[in-house]
């Protein structure tokens, strides 16, 4: 009943954030001629291209489901295939509403405030998905899989690219354009890394009298080290393990399941990490 319930909250929170993204891309950046970053914003400047220079268009939604296939491949090769089937789940929520949801323009004539509101709103719809394990589809999975990898921060890595559409942008519709895209694309980074923290370490500490068969499982499920050390409640005067462990917020809720599963009494405490110095191993657990 817990993992169905974890599961559904996942769901639910996915459908949320596709939808928060949805909405700052089609009321906001595209009615105001501004760019999202990544395959979205490929997409978008794609249909811009077509319309001004070949005179064609099509249905935005549908273009970007077309671009995301190809990374939905690497990523069924590269990640967990958890992360890919969320993510596969967020790329047609966001493909639908980004191609049925109606145009509402709420912020007419005002670059500075469409390319704040959407920035924002980018940045929680994204950081929502990869909080629980999911991406928004698109470049964001290549993102996360080589910030996992390299210890870059996906936002970071979002500004890095996202440079490459705001130049191509800029020479072919406007300066100006650009200009607002860039302030657009750092506001989203910077949300996105507050809301998704994935690559910040935390280090988990358990009392348990179970030690020996947490710390045991721990290992073998999950490859981290754990250190043991003997304790006593003053309580109970009961003689209890200390278990401490380095992880990534990526991996503390799977921990948590995990610790459960053997002593559903076991107090844990959490504190972050500013830094690792050592041998410590990055995974993606399913």
């Amino acid at each position: 009943m817990e993992f169905f319930k974890k599961e559904y909250k996942k769901i639910l929170v996915i459908a949320l954030g596709s939808l928060i993204y949805s909405i700052g891309i089609i009321w906001f950046l595209n009615p105001a001629g501004l760019y999202s970053g990544g395959l979205s914003g490929i997409a978008q400047l794609t249909l811009n291209g077509m319309i001004k220079f070949a005179g064609v268009t099509m249905n935005l939604g549908l273009l970007l489901f077309i671009f995301n296939i190809p990374v939905i491949i690497f990523g069924f090769f590269k990640m967990t295939k958890k992360f890919i089937y969320y993510s596969i789940y967020s790329i047609v929520l966001q493909s639908l509403f980004i191609g049925l949801i109606p145009i509402n323009i709420l912020l007419e004539n005002d670059l500075l405030s469409n390319a704040l509101v959407g920035g924002i709103l980018i940045g929680i719809g994204a950081g929502l998905n990869f909080r629980v394990g999911a991406s928004s589809g698109g470049l964001d999975i290549v993102f996360q899989y080589v910030a996992f990898k390299k210890s870059i921060t996906v936002g970071t890595l979002g500004i890095i690219l996202n440079m490459l559409i705001v130049s191509i942008a800029g020479f072919a519709f406007g300066w100006t354009i650009a200009i607002y895209t860039v302030i657009r694309i750092i506001l989203t980074s910077l949300v996105v890394d507050k809301v998704h923290t994935s690559y910040n370490y935390i280090k988990l500490e358990v009392i348990t009298e179970k030690g020996e068969e947490i710390a045991n499982l721990l290992v073998f499920r999950t490859k981290h080290g754990v250190t043991v050390s003997k304790g006593k409640g003053a309580y109970s005067h009961h003689e209890k393990d200390i278990l401490h462990t380095i992880i990534s917020s990526y991996e503390y809720n799977k921990f948590i399941l995990l610790i459960r599963e053997i002593d559903k009494d076991a107090f844990i405490s959490v504190s972050t990490v500013k830094k690792v110095v050592g041998n410590f191993t990055k995974i993606f657990i399913d």
